[in-house]
């Protein structure tokens, strides 16, 4: 995603669906994933609707939005400590990479920086599957997960 040119995403906000198997064996937090963008050379918004995230394990079970925000020094990833992003005015959302390292580390990142909610999507080529995140920690911001289709393709 912080790798395209030409896009940017002023919006992004969650909503949670609980849905149950019909075994009652398991329950996946769903995040319903509003994305907004300005096309560049107009003053075109568009804007974007899908069911296409999962909540974190660990995460709390509430909306945000905000800016987006990608990681943009030293580590595209978001696995090193002085980690920095494109965007940092509050309220924003952290749209980081799978891969590299632990999602934990991912999020303490994030959240070191400020960020209100933690979106990490799948890498480019690597399938649009979302499965549920596993992180540890105690966390205030909501964190989900989401294909790699949904940053860019929805």
């Amino acid at each position: 995603m912080g790798r395209k040119s030409g896009c940017c995403f002023p919006l992004l906000w969650f909503v949670v669906f609980v849905f149950q198997s019909p075994a009652g064996a398991s329950v996946v937090w769903t995040a319903l994933l509003e994305i907004s963008y300005s096309i560049p050379g107009s003053t075109e918004t568009v804007s974007e609707v899908c069911e296409c995230g999962l909540y974190g394990l660990d995460s709390p079970l509430h909306g945000a939005s905000g800016v987006v925000g990608i990681p943009s020094s030293p580590d595209l990833d978001a696995c090193e400590a002085d980690t920095h992003f494109t965007f940092s005015e509050a309220p924003w959302i952290a749209l980081i990479e799978r891969g590299n390292c632990t999602f934990t580390d991912k999020i303490k990142v994030a959240v070191r920086n400020g960020s209100s909610a933690v979106v990490i999507f799948n890498v480019h080529g690597t399938g649009n599957e979302t499965r549920p995140m596993v992180h540890n920690g105690e966390w205030k911001v909501a964190i989900v997960t989401a294909s790699n289709a949904t940053t860019g393709e929805v």
